[in-house]
């Protein structure tokens, strides 16, 4: 069965610490001198610049450059997450996640990504563990307005990328929020939902995952649900 895995990054694939939402909290309040004491619950599941054009609103940014000032504190976030993430001691990967990428692979699944980092903040994340490369492509939160619009780019990254077309129904979202099983049920894709943060299973349980499991350990009985 020809199927397309598409992975999480932070809270899924690894634990990101909390490095990146205090460097995008503090370029947002050295832009506006407000501080929008940005949340799990203000990045968990969205989009880089979907974050930081909500952090505006909550300081009641009223510039009226919002895109562009969301364009420089993004690009100064990025600076500052590439010089700070490779020696910031917090992060690790998920062993079970990385397990499950490559018993896909042995099923002769394509595995890719779709997180809401920008390409370039999800690259330097990655490439702390060295796991870039294991995914044969990617769609990122810089390039789609929302995280809904990813799946579609996803089919197009997938066809330009691998030269295969992959309809929604054969496409399965690897995530570990509420928000990417929204997603994914909204778009009628099929997800598999870790619950790392038990505080988040009744949330998460309320968008009806198609799975929802507390590790990925018990890898057959994942892939003989994905089969099925």
């Amino acid at each position: 069965m020809k199927l397309l895995i598409l992975f999480d990054i932070d809270g899924t694939i690894l634990y990101p610490g909390t490095l990146a939402r205090q460097l995008m909290d503090e370029e947002v309040t050295l832009f506006t001198g407000k501080s929008p004491r940005l949340q799990v619950e203000d990045v968990a599941g969205f989009t880089d610049p979907i974050i930081i054009h909500n952090a505006l609103q909550k300081v009641k940014f009223t510039d009226g450059r919002l895109t562009k000032a969301v364009d420089i504190i993004l690009q100064n976030y990025f600076n500052r997450l590439q010089e700070e993430y490779p020696r910031y001691p917090k992060p690790y990967l998920y062993e079970d996640a990385m397990k499950l990428v490559h018993r896909c692979k042995l099923e002769g699944w394509q595995v890719g990504l779709l997180s809401g980092n920008m390409r370039k903040a999800a690259k330097v994340k990655l490439s702390r563990f060295k796991i870039w490369d294991e995914f044969a492509f990617g769609v990122f939160g810089d390039e789609a307005s929302t995280r809904e619009d990813l799946l579609w780019l996803a089919q197009e990254q997938a066809w330009d990328e691998l030269g295969k077309a992959y309809t929604y129904s054969k496409m399965v979202m690897v995530g570990d929020t509420p928000n990417d099983a929204r997603v994914a049920a909204m778009n009628g894709v099929r997800s598999l939902i870790v619950c790392r943060s038990p505080e988040w299973r009744e949330e998460i349980e309320a968008m009806k995952p198609t799975w929802l499991v507390d590790s990925f350990e018990d890898l057959d009985s994942i892939i003989i649900k994905i089969k099925e």
